[in-house]
This record gives structure tokens, C-alpha cells and sequence, in this order.
């Protein structure tokens, strides 16, 4: 229960920190600066800045301790239930989404928006391209890993399964009714389906009708 429990509340807690620090943003951008143009300690007319100002400054900074946090209870979740941890890289995906969705939404409201002065836009598109910079190649690097691990589940399921026709093969009472090569030449064909399906040749529904036929021949 307390794992399944943390889990939900660090999650849902970055999540609504990330929609909070990024609607807080917008509302910044289109604030522009409240300064009196380089006069120190003046406030000139039409300068002040808009009711309700404060309030939101203390929300976007409590939005980003919120996302600070959440990895924390995130990680105290414990063990899972299955008692295996997946070794994925949670901290890499968080970097990803915040930088990544940031950016996205910063560069799209200074784009789009109508209510955003000259310095809110190049304020915007700056924080925009810097953030996609940042953020980006970490949920490649991040889907590149989960590639790579399906492939490695995939091989490893297939390894089993010609380890199974090797037992198959060793244990079999009637070796005469083999032909002497035919285990070998099974193998072989299962393998080069295997690389065929890796490379993207055959779809996993063609490889399993393939192999059900090399093996329903063998």
C-alpha cells in the first residue's frame, strides 16, 4: 500500500506543479517587467504591476519546490510488490518532461498570444528554445532505452525458446526418426527470423506464423 501510495502522490505531485509552474509562467510573460525602465526605487506610471502579482510569484516558486520534491517521495516508495525494480531511468524522464513541456508552452504562448508585449515575447521564445534544447534529447535517450530494452526482453525470450529445442532435441527418445541435420538447420532458420524481425522485415505477426511453420516442419 505505502508503495503504491507514494507513487501516485509523487507523480500527481509533479505533475500538477509542472501545469501550475507553466500556467504561472504564461501569466508572467504577459506581465512583462514591472520596472520603472533602469530608475531605481520609482515605479513610473503605467508601470505598476497588476493586482494579484505576489500571490502568483509565490505560486510559481512553491510550483517548483513542488516538482523539487516529488522525486523524493517518488523514491521512497520502496520496493515494488514484485520485488524487482526496473531500473528505469525516472529521474531522466522527469528532466525531460519539464524542460520539454516548459519549453513547448513557453514558445507557443509567445508565438500565439495577443495580450504579450515585445519583451514578454523575446523573453518567451528565448526560455522556448533553450528549454526544448534541454529537454528533448533526454526523452530520446529515454525512448532509445526503452527500444533497447524490448529488444533485449525479445532476445532473451528467444533464447529461451531455442534452449527449449535444445532440451527438446536432447531428451527426445525417437532420434532416429530426425533427420541428423534437421535440429541444427531448425536453429539456424529460427535465428535469421529472429534478425529479420529485429531489422524490422517482419511484423512480430509474421514472425510468429514463420516460426510455427519452421517448427510444425521440423
Amino acid at each position: 500500500m505505502r508503495y503504491w501510495t507514494l507513487s501516485v502522490l509523487g507523480i500527481g505531485l509533479f505533475l500538477g506543479s509542472l501545469v501550475l509552474f507553466n500556467v504561472q509562467l504564461v501569466k508572467f510573460l504577459e506581465i512583462g517587467t514591472c520596472a520603472s525602465g533602469n530608475v531605481p526605487y520609482e515605479i513610473a506610471p503605467g508601470y505598476e504591476c497588476p493586482e494579484g502579482t505576489g500571490s502568483q510569484f509565490w505560486l510559481f516558486i512553491g510550483s517548483f519546490f513542488g516538482m523539487f520534491f516529488s522525486p523524493w517521495i517518488y523514491a521512497a516508495r520502496g520496493t515494488p510488490p514484485s520485488g524487482r525494480r526496473s531500473g528505469f531511468a525516472w529521474p531522466l524522464l522527469a528532466w525531460g518532461i519539464f524542460f520539454t513541456a516548459t519549453g513547448a508552452v513557453s514558445l507557443i504562448a509567445s508565438l500565439t498570444s495577443d495580450t504579450m508585449g515585445p519583451d514578454g515575447e523575446l523573453g518567451g521564445i528565448i526560455v522556448g528554445i533553450t528549454f526544448l534544447v534541454m529537454g528533448v534529447p533526454a526523452l530520446a535517450l529515454v525512448a532509445f532505452g526503452l527500444s533497447w530494452g524490448k529488444r533485449r526482453i525479445q532476445r532473451s525470450a528467444f533464447a529461451g525458446e531455442l534452449m527449449g529445442i535444445y532440451r527438446q532435441t536432447a531428451d527426445d527418445p525417437k532420434p532416429s526418426s530426425r533427420h541428423p541435420r534437421s535440429d541444427g538447420d531448425t536453429i539456424d532458420k529460427l535465428e535469421r527470423l529472429q534478425r529479420l524481425r529485429e531489422s524490422g522485415a517482419l511484423t512480430d505477426a509474421e514472425f510468429e506464423d514463420q516460426k510455427a511453420r519452421i517448427l510444425g516442419g521440423r
